[in-house]
Formats: C-alpha cells, sequence, structure tokens
C-alpha cells in the first residue's frame, strides 16, 4: 500500500470516565458531523496546524509508523518503522528510514538529492530542485517516489489538498504521548482519516492515522510523532559520502519530461 504523510489509527481511546461515556460522547460528535458536514472547529484547528508548520525553519521529528499491507487471500500483515527526519528550511534535509522491510536514507543539500538503500548497498544521485517543495513535487512528477513524512512539508501550502475534503468533525480530547491534544477525523475519497493536534502555542501534528476505503479490507497506516524544534547540526549532516564497496545506480523517470 503506497501511503504518502506522511501519513493514520487505532480504536478510540478512552478519555477519562466510563467506556459508555466516552461512547457518548463521540456519538454526539458523529452526529454533529452528520448535521454539518465540515465542522468549523476542526477545519479551523487543521488550518492552523498547516500554518504554524510553515513558519518552522528548523526541526527534527520521528515518527514510529505501522502498516497494514493486505495478502492476496484478504489476511492483513502489520509492518512496522521508525522515520527520523531532520529539516533545515528551505533547502537542507536528511530522512533516515528503517522498516521490516527496508532501511533507506535521503538526502538533500540544496542541489542534489541522494537516496542511498543500506541493504541492497546501492545508491542513486541526481540534480535538484532549491527548496525542500519543490523536490517533494519533482521527486514525485517525474521519478513516482514519495519522500517519507512529505506531508509535513505540504500542510498549510498549496499542494495541501484541502479542498478534497468532505467530512470533518472534532472527536473530543485526548492525550498522545502524554501531550493534550485534539482529535479531528476527516474523510474524502477513498480515505478516512485522523489527526492528534497538539493544544496551546505549538498546534503540531502528534498522531496521524490513514483508513483506505478503496479495498474492502480498510487497510490502515498509523504514525507518532515526537518532535524536537531546535536540533543541533552542521552542513556535514546534508552531504552523502558514499561508502567504500557501495554501487551507483541510475534513477529511472517513470514520467516522460516532453524532450525529444
Amino acid at each position: 500500500m503506497r501511503v504518502s504523510f506522511s501519513t493514520v489509527v487505532v480504536a478510540m481511546l478512552v478519555i477519562g470516565g466510563s467506556a459508555a461515556l466516552h461512547q457518548d460522547k463521540l456519538t454526539a460528535a458523529q452526529q454533529a458531523a452528520t448535521n454539518t458536514a465540515l465542522d468549523k472547529e476542526a477545519v479551523t484547528a487543521l488550518d492552523r496546524m498547516g500554518t504554524y508548520l510553515r513558519t518552522l525553519q528548523a526541526f527534527q521529528v520521528e515518527a514510529v509508523t505501522s502498516t497494514e499491507h493486505v495478502l492476496e487471500d484478504g489476511q492483513k500483515v502489520l509492518l512496522s518503522g521508525v522515520t527520523t527526519l531532520v529539516a533545515r528550511m528551505p533547502d537542507r534535509l536528511l530522512i533516515e528510514e528503517t522498516s521490516d522491510r527496508r532501511e533507506r536514507s535521503y538526502i538533500y543539500d540544496g542541489k542534489q538529492f541522494t537516496v542511498y538503500a543500506r541493504r541492497a548497498r546501492s545508491y542513486a544521485t541526481v540534480p535538484a530542485p532549491a527548496t525542500i517543495a519543490l523536490l517533494a513535487d519533482v521527486l514525485d512528477e517525474k521519478f513516482g517516489l514519495n519522500l517519507p513524512l512529505e506531508d509535513l512539508f505540504r500542510w498549510g501550502g498549496p499542494k495541501a489538498q484541502t479542498k478534497a475534503i468532505t467530512s470533518a468533525m472534532y472527536v473530543g480530547p485526548s492525550q498522545v504521548g502524554g501531550i493534550t491534544c485534539g482529535h479531528y477525523a476527516f474523510r474524502q475519497e477513498g480515505l478516512d482519516w485522523q489527526v492528534w493536534i497538539q493544544l496551546g502555542d505549538f498546534p503540531l501534528p502528534r498522531k496521524f492515522v490513514l483508513t483506505t476505503l478503496t479495498d474492502e479490507a480498510r487497510p490502515q497506516y498509523v504514525a507518532t510523532y515526537t518532535w524536537n524544534l531546535a536540533p543541533s547540526f552542521n552542513d556535514g549532516a546534508f552531504a552523502f559520502v558514499a561508502p567504500s564497496g557501495v554501487g551507483r545506480m541510475k534513477m529511472v523517470e517513470t514520467t516522460s519530461t516532453g524532450e525529444k
């Protein structure tokens, strides 16, 4: 299952009191969503989160992820992973991705982009545009490659796809890793998704869940985020030096550039 935004959810948490009381609150929220498909509070919270993310000049985030894959017989298997991202806006990016199936590094220094497959002991480097946002577009459109957690660079921008949302609701308060958040649920064509947004002056996404509706098995992707808004690094963190014995490969374009 191909997932971008990063990406998100599990059963509803019991927030104080009894499970029955929580269910009553949830039912009320669902009824409100029925009456008003796009709940103003949910939409406002999402916009505020996106606007805040656009103000960050440097940050580090670790995402603990789980992805359900559906086998041909309908059985689901769960694969886990950890992704660490360090960014300095607008043109430095390092992503380290480790999962049950692969280990990859993505390095961008404002001029070149490199993807390094550790287990395959190979890497590929291509010229890159001037910003992280443009990089994500080029990789997607030209090479069919989605950067892990790339949605963090799209929220609040022109590619956020918020106009595709057909339903939005505020579920209620919730805790993620001991941090108080607002829990929101959204729907768009083919997808249900939820986001837990930190309350207060730092409206960071703390948890994200995607449920794919186009598959009757309803596979889910879940990511829980830990943020560092004052990371320590230098320019060397964004420079790739190929280890000894690692082979260079070519990134194959998946679409025509229109050149002849």
